[in-house]
């Protein structure tokens, strides 16, 4: 097999001494590393096998061979890798080991993992294991559908310009709805009045005329003063999301937007392909716009960032800066959630929402949500192009600029009942996570604010490297920031009953404290409903089934029905002709009345839950006489 593969004579005399080495060598083993993998080591074009990382450390062994014209230190280098390919390597391995690292930039999709791990690492899809559930319906489906932006500010002069910003940019503006949460002083500009007057003055309107687009932001007030962090902000814009929004998009007070943004941020969800994407990453700066909205191609090979690694802070996970990616063709699945940038299908908000009972958290926010998103189902995507973007400049580098938890924030490490809300939000998450700190005896109180059960927290500690009970992290701490695969769940089954019934579990919330009688027999009485609402369900589902059943049979009695109508509209017309608008009505009427006839039938013995024999003939259980 490796004669087939050898270099002839010629083209060992052509390759120099490197080729004529490996000749002499007479290792089969070196048939792995042979020339033409040494002079193009190239993962897309190679066979994706166990051997390619060998294939690739043996090209930078060329290269460096070539510069130096240093045969021999390179050959026993060589030979060396043959060995290891001879004592076994192959069949224990990874057949689609895509650790394979390569000299950046490539013109392929690579995200950057740090220059102690390899620096820039190819990305590869693989075909061989499950796909996430596809989602409902097409980017061009959602022209018209309502995007829902939540915003949390905190005595920022930027807010205004943000909205402004954000409906000037949308190709379909009118579907814009803004929710605020402003926390300022009196002596701080309000966002939505500033945005009003910014607004009449660029459409040339009297200072009195109504406010432009005044019905499509709606706005919470607080003092700073009583400001209790981001997670318990964001969680005060709940109840401000419509019924009507189909994406959520959720980011901070002071950004940019690329032009036609809304419909772009729709299409990059649609090209993850997964009906429970969100994307998410640390925003980038501004810059990486241009100013009339464009994108720009930043390095020549559209750079975004990249956030998948961490560090500990304070007990808590805490996401570092983010790394980079390149020339993504699609949402790159990763790890970590940011909450400056958030786009999903609003039923992502609906069903994992901010916890208010976590006040004074800064550290703990992300990751928290990060955990929860994941077991409940949802996937975290990178996303390929920069549409909305941070103004550093103006925030950070500006001198009026405040911070909740700095300058113009609350003392947060001198009020002691600060101090006290905080630590018993530290411990609601550490139980949340299952980390050292936390109360297992609380996981159940956490009620609709505690992790699904689509993964589990094993999962969550196995996807991403983060072992949470001993607070470590496996490997380098960049392991996840590659390659990695979707985490399967059994997403079609279930149907609108299901569904149904998470809701409900979603929306019962266990007492504080079931001490309190009233309290306790509200509890009962919930727990109660929900086990009812099992039952429900359960005969839900076998309607359900029944209905399908007969559906099936009506089509296809309606399709012998349809042929012997036919049948006799032909020997009709042999005796007596009709027109041809006529014969069409005959056979409209009578396949209308046959339809009538079936349906009620059908609706008779499906809804008829008084008649016994029919709630046996189904399957549903029947209630005894008392």
């Amino acid at each position: 097999k490796a004669k087939k593969i050898w270099p002839s004579a010629s083209q060992r005399a052509s390759q120099g001494c490197v080729g004529q080495q490996l000749h002499r060598a007479h290792t089969p083993g070196l048939a792995y590393v042979r020339l033409t993998s040494l002079r193009r080591c190239d993962a897309a074009q190679e066979p994706q096998d166990c051997h390619r990382r060998l294939r690739c450390l043996a090209c930078d062994a060329a290269t460096s061979l070539r510069r130096q014209n240093d045969c021999s230190s390179t050959m026993k280098w060589l030979l060396a890798l043959a060995a290891v390919v001879e004592a076994g390597l192959g069949p224990d391995c990874d057949p689609l080991d895509r650790k394979c690292t390569l000299p950046a930039p490539q013109r392929e999709p690579c995200v950057w993992v740090g220059p102690h791990d390899g620096k820039w690492l190819r990305i590869v899809d693989r075909e061989d294991i499950p796909k996430p559930c596809p989602p409902v319906g097409s980017a061009s489906d959602h022209d018209q559908s309502i995007v829902y932006a939540a915003i949390a500010s905190f005595r920022d002069s930027i807010c205004p310009d943000t909205i402004t910003n954000m409906f000037l940019r949308a190709k379909y503006p009118d579907r814009i709805r803004v929710a605020v949460i402003q926390q300022n002083l009196p002596e701080d500009l309000d966002c939505l009045e500033k945005y009003c007057d910014d607004a009449r003055i660029a459409q040339n309107l009297p200072a009195d005329a109504p406010c432009p687009r005044r019905g499509q932001i709606s706005i919470k007030r607080f003092s700073s003063e009583e400001a209790k962090g981001p997670t318990w902000a964001r969680a005060q814009d709940t109840d401000m999301l419509p019924d009507s929004a189909e994406f959520c998009l959720r980011t901070d007070s002071h950004m940019t937007f690329a032009q036609d943004w809304d419909t772009l941020q729709i299409q990059q969800w649609y090209d993850a392909q997964n009906e429970y994407a969100v994307l998410s990453t640390y925003v980038a700066d501004s810059t990486n716009l241009n100013d009339d909205g464009s994108m720009r191609n930043v390095n020549g090979v559209w750079e975004v960032p990249h956030l998948c690694s961490i560090q500990w802070e304070n007990g808590h996970v805490r996401n570092m800066q983010a790394k980079a990616a390149r020339l993504l063709k699609k949402p790159k699945l990763t790890t970590l959630w940011a909450a400056g940038l958030s786009f999903s299908r609003c039923h992502a908000e609906r069903t994992v929402p901010y916890d208010p009972y976590t006040p004074y958290i800064f550290w703990g926010e992300e990751f928290s949500r990060t955990a929860r998103f994941f077991t409940h189902g949802y996937d975290i995507y990178t996303p390929p192009k920069t549409l909305i973007a941070h103004d550093y400049k103006h925030t950070q580098g500006d001198p009026t600029h405040f911070k909740w938890n700095g300058r113009g924030g609350p003392r947060l490490n001198r009020n002691q009942t600060i101090i006290k809300a905080r630590d018993a939000a530290n411990k609601r998450i550490w139980t949340l996570l299952g980390m050292p700190g936390g109360d297992p005896s609380m996981v159940s109180s956490l009620g609709k604010y505690g992790l699904g059960t689509k993964r589990s927290l094993d999962d969550l500690i196995a996807f991403t490297g983060i072992n949470l009970r001993n607070r470590t992290v496996s490997g380098s701490g960049n392991s996840r920031c590659g390659n990695i695969d979707w985490v399967p769940w059994d997403c079609g089954g279930g149907g609108w009953a299901a569904q149904g019934l998470e809701h409900l579990h979603n929306s019962i919330t266990p007492p504080k404290s079931l001490h309190d009688d009233l309290a306790r027999e509200i509890w009962r009485g919930e727990q109660f409903v929900e086990k009812e609402a099992h039952e429900v369900v359960h005969e839900a589902e076998v309607v359900e089934h029944f209905i399908a059943k007969e559906a099936r049979q009506l089509v296809a009695e309606a399709r012998v029905v349809g042929s012997d109508i036919r049948h006799l509209e032909q020997r009709a017309a042999e005796h007596l002709p009709l027109p041809e608008d006529e014969s069409l009505n005959l056979v409209t009427v009578l396949v209308g009345l046959f339809c009538l006839w079936t349906s009620y039938k059908a609706c008779r013995a499906v809804f008829d839950r008084g008649n016994k024999a029919n709630q046996k003939a189904l399957g549903l259980p029947v209630a005894k006489e008392v």
